[in-house]
């Protein structure tokens, strides 16, 4: 088929930098990086190809809201990722993506675009084309961790991922600042337990659960957070009685002032307070934080092996979140390459990839993996009494 050609939408930004600097490494591909900013497209692709000793990276004019720029950017392109944040032009970059005949993948956290990708499925599925969301660290990485942990039980009964971020220097003033204080305005408390799933009110205060992290952070309170990635892992695993993915705090001012007013806040007059909030966030990540810095996801499963119970925990670690985020995204992006990735449909990222191949290949890349199997002597620590 020849060396195919992926586009990135975004593909000069914080996290679209990493993806393209990446594959340039680890995938044979031709990259075509495009956005609004052409100036800022066309330096770091001559930056790339100068570090490289290639011309396999250029740069054109894209804007997520013109369907017909996205369609001119990527035409002839294998697969489209959206590395941007234009979570609220999911319709238009989608459908471009369908009129020009390319696969699709996007890394947003930005939950309303899963109900535009669900009403274009059908002719996602009819047209033959492979869309891939969720991808990246989270979403995208606790449902496969999950599956990961799966494979070393004949029967699975509890599957938690918890997960920790403090990028050095706090949240980068950026457009992807405001769509991720969105989705904190609007985030629902659930997890899965007792045979069904659970939604809490507030910030789920009293449902959260602790855990010890390796890399300096400690023990830690995290708070249950709803997924879209996780709600089929009990269909998957019928034996499963506990799951969920739960998030622990930034720091003292981030999680006692500034979580409060964004969940209220969300609630009243949410289009007027995000940038407000967004402001809050980026001070209090920035003049708030310790170290250590970087983001770990944890996996703590228990279930049987024959006649004896055993635990699993398993915990990646990356010190840059940014960088991870693009590491998770590239390994599924290679999966895609090698065919193995890639089904016709519309697929969440942590329910497609195969999770050996992908925690092998995010482990190549850079990311620190850690990971302890035992026998369970008495009471299971993983278990509610």
């Amino acid at each position: 088929m020849g060396t195919p050609t992926i586009g990135i939408l975004g593909g000069y930004g914080g996290t679209g930098k990493h993806i393209v600097r990446l594959l340039l490494e680890y995938a044979d591909a031709h990259l075509v990086i495009a956005g609004r900013q052409i100036l800022r497209a066309r330096q770091f692709a001559r930056e790339c190809n100068e570090q490289a000793g290639t011309e396999r990276v250029c740069a054109t004019y894209a804007h997520a809201a013109a369907p017909e720029s996205v369609m001119h950017a990527f035409d002839g392109a294998r697969l489209l990722i959206v590395a941007s944040p234009t979570g609220r032009f999911t319709e238009e970059t989608a459908t471009a993506a369908l009129e020009t005949g390319c696969d699709w993948l996007d890394i947003q956290y930005y939950t309303p675009k899963l109900a535009v990708l669900k009403g274009l499925a059908q002719r996602i599925e009819g047209a033959g084309r492979c869309f891939i969301t969720d991808a990246g660290l989270h979403p995208g990485l606790p449902a496969l961790l999950v599956r990961h942990a799966a494979t070393y039980f004949d029967v699975l009964e509890v599957a938690n991922v918890f997960a920790a971020f403090n990028p050095r220097g706090g949240f980068p003033r950026t457009p992807s600042l405001y769509e991720f204080t969105r989705e904190l305005m609007r985030f629902r408390c659930g997890a899965y337990r007792d045979g069904q799933w659970r939604f809490f009110s507030g910030l789920g205060a009293g449902e959260g659960q602790q855990t010890d992290f390796d890399f300096g952070f400690g023990t830690r309170l995290c708070t249950p957070m709803m997924l879209e990635e996780m709600q089929a892992l009990p269909e998957m695993f019928p034996t499963l009685r506990e799951t969920g993915f739960y998030v622990a705090g930034f720091n003292w001012f981030v999680d006692w002032v500034v979580m409060p007013l964004l969940w209220l806040s969300g609630r009243v007059a949410p289009r007027l307070w995000v940038k407000p909030m967004a402001q809050l966030v980026y001070w209090g990540t920035r003049l708030c934080a310790n170290p250590p810095y970087g983001a770990v996801v944890k996996v703590q499963a228990c279930g049987w092996q024959g006649e004896q119970k055993h635990q699993l925990s398993l915990q990646l670690y990356h010190p840059d979140p940014y960088l991870f985020t693009a590491i998770a995204t590239v390994a599924g992006v290679l999966q895609y390459l090698r065919g193995r990735g890639r089904k016709t449909g519309l697929w969440l990222a942590g329910q497609l990839y195969d999770p050996q191949e992908a925690l092998w290949d995010m482990q190549r890349m850079g990311v620190t993996v850690r990971q302890e199997v035992s026998p369970i002597q008495g009471m299971c620590p993983f278990c509610r009494a």
